[in-house]
């Protein structure tokens, strides 16, 4: 099932590289972003792409296995 997603955050998304390696690097970058208790602590991608900051890494994750669709 698609992860549904703002609009704003699609168009930073549709920007990424999505081979696998990409997918890789970018989930392993983003999770390392988050303190063990889940609460962020810096920032994985610049300001091209800085919406996609506030997502949650578990849902980063499905976001980059499962796809994603813009809701409405």
């Amino acid at each position: 099932m698609k992860v549904k997603v703002s609009s704003e955050v699609a168009v930073a998304l549709n920007k990424l590289q999505w081979d696998e390696w990409s997918k890789q690097f970018n989930l392993i970058g983003h999770c390392q972003s988050f303190s063990g208790n889940g609460k962020k602590i810096r920032n994985t991608f610049n300001d091209e792409f800085s919406t996609l900051n506030h997502i949650p890494p578990l849902e980063f994750a499905k976001i980059l296995v499962n796809g994603y669709e813009v809701e409405e």
